[in-house]
């Protein structure tokens, strides 16, 4: 009776330490607070320093927290963790982005696309680069292979508007914009 009482006890901490983790992930993941998905993200790497997901994570958080450093940071660790890791290149390049660095956010994109070729994503804020520094047709290009990738990004299809529009070719901001609109609709009714 000991033995499985013992046994019963040793179950419920488990299944209470999987939920505590579990809700620890949920929050380290969450867009609702920054301040706290980088505490949850914090005690994840913790536990386990090794945890790339984590790091990604509380760059993000970092990122939105405006911690533009601290998400480099975390993007770095990832990549000295997981050289092969294009979402950490894909996401240090938005955070060179925002410090205006055009050359390194570059540099990142094309080293998330050589490392995964279908990331649309990384295409897409590639593009956004092209646009910002007036290579309008490479711009174009780049949100032509996001959206070759994913026929369903909405913002691939909202930025190569733009391009289209600087370009004033009207005809086709429009098409862009309202399929921009359209798939932007039913991602929200799903």
């Amino acid at each position: 009776m000991r033995s499985r009482l013992l046994i019963a006890i040793a179950c419920f901490i488990a299944a209470v330490d999987t939920g505590a983790q579990s809700n620890t992930w949920r929050q380290c993941l969450s867009d609702s607070s920054p301040a706290a998905a980088i505490g949850a993200c914090t005690s994840i790497i913790t536990l386990d320093p090794r945890n790339d997901g984590a790091f990604v994570n509380r760059g993000i958080a970092y990122r939105r927290a405006g911690d533009i450093e601290r998400a480099i940071r975390d993007y770095d660790e990832v990549i000295r963790l997981n050289p092969r890791a294009a979402d950490a290149f894909n996401n240090r390049g938005n955070a060179f982005r925002v410090l205006d660095d055009p050359e390194r956010a570059i540099r990142d994109y094309d080293e998330a696309l050589r490392l995964d070729p279908h990331y649309a994503q990384a295409y897409n804020n590639r593009g956004i680069i092209f646009l910002e520094m007036d290579e309008v047709d490479r711009a174009i290009a780049d949100f032509n292979k996001a959206i070759a990738e994913e026929p369903g990004y909405a913002n691939a299809f909202r930025n190569r508007g733009l391009a289209w529009l600087q370009q004033r070719l009207f005809d086709r901001a429009t098409e862009d914009f309202d399929e921009a609109s359209r798939l932007s609709r039913r991602q929200a009714v799903h």
